[in-house]
């Protein structure tokens, strides 16, 4: 719902009391209202009309020099620890806010932007699923000839590496006559060219196969040699799905698909962290999707989304257990730690590298040398990068603060000392330590974008 949509929902209005003196030099908007005053004696008043799914997040900071000045919701006094405060305002009831003065002279600041509650679509995409089937099918050799006796250790126990594919390869059967098909013939240079995901937001934006259509204004034809290059990779998939039939293996693996569904729907966070991201970024998305996929191999996944869109395509996290009987199945997406990784760290890649990329290329170059003592360590885990490893830090620290503002000081803790002691990200600590100064004291005054840029700035 968009915010001039939720305008027509909600009034906003500021009622003014009788005073003994008002001196007060005001500017408000829709979202925000400041004033300053060098004698307020009195109330003013703000007021939300109920509005069901929603909430006001209230931020405010109170500064005077002189007399007294509070801020009441439904004449409950809001505490004011810090010098800016955050509250959330249910809006399932009207909300009345005052500003009481006494002799006050001073300023007060008012951000109180509309949230709706959202909620995280979860369902798989035909597209993706056929993407994700064209490579395995592709590279089936190498995965079918994996030594029975080759292992992997997960959570300190061996695992065969062949059964983490038993479900991709349990699929990739159906499709053996298929193998040698054309169409993966004309697909798979595609491949060759860049990693088969990359493809991923291309196939989100189509209509479903076998009926995709590019139109010459898709902002992915870039991607492609020619206007033409594009439509020859697209009517490959179409013809590849009419060509394996993939419409009646959808209907004969309807079970495996719901049981997908609600193993990964039962294990997602607290669906109010989206609220506390969008309000600490400052940044609205209009929705949060998950496309847990059968036809990815064990493990992979995805980011995709644009402006408007957060997503992730993703495999199952664990071994499948149980793929034989559509009555009885555990496919491997039942793991609550991985789908929070995915819903707070990977949906928060979204909010931060834009912020990182903002900052001034000079800003980024003058800390370089900050990598090279953790460089090592960074580049085990795939972060060889000096720009990488911040978005890194940033994620990770964003992530610890989430916990914090959702009161999971044990998940707060655990995610600390985790990426501190194990994953070597050593400059966690004044990153937070500066964003949680920033939130409890410039909120107001500085974009999340322009405390990056300082952080980095000052990094020691």
């Amino acid at each position: 719902m968009t915010k001039n949509y939720k305008a027509l929902f909600f009034l906003l209005t500021i009622i003014n009391a009788c005073t003994v003196s008002k001196n007060i030099k005001s500017n408000q908007t829709k979202e925000s209202w400041n004033a300053t005053f060098d004698s307020f004696n009195g109330k003013e008043k703000l007021a939300f009309k109920k509005q069901t799914n929603s909430l006001a997040y209230l931020s405010s900071a109170l500064s005077i020099t002189e007399g007294s000045l509070s801020l009441w919701v439904n004449q409950k006094l809001l505490p004011n620890p810090h010098k800016v405060n955050h509250t959330q305002l249910s809006l399932e009831q009207d909300v009345n806010i005052q500003i009481i003065g006494k002799n006050a002279k001073g300023a007060y600041g008012l951000k109180y932007p509309i949230y709706e509650n959202k909620k995280i679509n979860i369902n798989y995409n035909i597209n993706i699923e056929v993407l994700a089937l064209a490579n395995f099918l592709i590279n089936y050799e190498d995965f079918a000839n994996i030594p029975n006796e080759q292992t992997f250790n997960i959570n300190g126990k061996d695992i065969k590496v062949k059964d983490l594919y038993a479900t991709n390869l349990k699929i990739a059967n159906e499709f053996k006559p298929y193998l040698n098909a054309k169409n993966l013939q004309i697909i798979k240079p595609y491949f060759d060219k860049k990693f088969y995901l990359q493809y991923a937001n291309l196939l989100l934006s189509l209509e479903t196969f076998p009926h995709a259509k590019i139109k010459s204004n898709n902002q992915f034809v870039s991607e492609f040699s020619s206007f033409e290059d594009a439509e020859n990779f697209i009517n490959a998939f179409n013809n590849l799905y009419k060509e394996i039939l993939f419409d009646q293996f959808l209907e004969k693996y309807q079970a495996f698909y719901d049981e997908m569904l609600l193993e990964v729907s039962q294990n997602i966070p607290k669906q109010n962290f989206i609220t506390e991201m969008e309000h600490f970024y400052g940044k609205e998305v209009k929705s949060y999707n998950l496309y847990p996929s059968l036809t990815l191999g064990f493990s992979q996944g995805f980011g995709v989304g644009g402006e408007n869109m957060i997503g992730n395509v993703f495999a199952c996290f664990n071994k499948p257990e149980k793929i034989d009987n559509p009555k009885d199945l555990a496919l491997g997406f039942n793991n609550a730690t991985s789908l929070r990784t995915i819903c707070i760290h990977e949906f928060g890649h979204s909010f931060i590298n834009p912020a990182i990329d903002k900052v001034d290329t000079k800003v980024i170059n003058s800390k370089t040398a900050f990598f090279e003592p953790i460089k090592n360590k960074m580049s085990e885990q795939g972060y060889s990068d000096w720009k990488i490893c911040l978005y890194e830090h940033f994620v990770r620290a964003n992530e610890v603060i989430i916990a914090r503002l959702l009161n999971d000081r044990q998940k707060a803790d655990e995610l600390f000392q985790d990426n501190i002691q194990n994953r070597s990200f050593v400059y966690l600590p004044q990153i937070i330590e500066k964003l949680e100064y920033w939130y409890n004291n410039e909120y107001l005054e500085k974009s999340y974008e322009e405390k990056v840029s300082e952080i980095i700035s000052e990094l020691q």
